[in-house]
């Protein structure tokens, strides 16, 4: 039996390590309460939905289908999800039917969007240029800072 401990395996300076090590997702599960029932089936994590999607925005991955393939396959993504290399990654159509029907007309997604990315701007993780600014919806473009490493900033 091979043990593989798939955290030793995500160099320091990466992206997403930088940004797991120093962001706690944890307000996520506050801000969607309001959007989950505590009786039935039991949902998809919050928290995970979140993380893919940000993955999705900051490597250009547009389709839910290919975000899908791409943890699948992707080491890093897959530990930066909390999926170990047994655990089956979401069908993408659970982002699709979260996004259509959970979430639908909130504007809750952009506000813990955006509140990540701005962590990650104050923690000098990435720099953010803004693009454009329409309604409540701010769009950014996402810059690593590789050189800069979480160690030398104060987490979130």
């Amino acid at each position: 039996m091979v043990i593989l401990d798939i955290d030793s395996m995500i160099p320091k300076g990466h992206l997403l390590r930088q940004i797991k090590d120093c962001v706690s997702f944890d307000f996520i599960y506050e801000k969607v309460a309001s959007y989950y029932s505590n009786v039935g089936r039991k949902s998809f994590d919050p928290v995970v939905l979140i993380k893919i999607l940000l993955i999705g925005y900051l490597y250009g991955i547009k389709s839910e289908r290919r975000i899908e393939v791409e943890v699948s396959f992707n080491l890093a993504y897959r530990w930066f999800c909390g999926f170990d290399l047994m655990h089956r990654v979401p069908d993408h159509s659970n982002f699709s039917q979260n996004r259509k029907r959970r979430f639908e007309d909130a504007s809750i997604v952009w506000e813990i969007f955006n509140e990540i990315v701005l962590k990650c701007i104050q923690l000098g993780i990435v720099s953010g240029k803004m693009i454009y600014k329409r309604a409540t919806q701010n769009y950014y473009r996402l810059y690593s800072r590789s050189k800069k490493q979480c160690k030398n900033t104060r987490c979130l």
